[in-house]
């Protein structure tokens, strides 16, 4: 009895490993794909930024 319980056990342990590992892939991936957006945010936001002192001062 003691042994169906425990392999009982390690399936769901193997099973919840293997979704939270797929999880953790998508969540680097959406990681990295905000730090590209963030990154063209920002240059976005700083040459408009440049822009307007240029303008500003002329």
């Amino acid at each position: 009895m003691k042994f169906k319980f425990k392999k009982f056990i390690y399936l769901i342990n193997d099973i919840t490993n293997l979704l939270l590992k797929k999880e953790r892939v998508q969540t680097e991936e959406n990681a990295k794909k905000l730090r590209v957006a963030l990154i063209i945010v920002s240059i976005i936001l700083l040459l408009s930024l440049v822009l307007n002192i240029y303008f500003c001062f002329k």
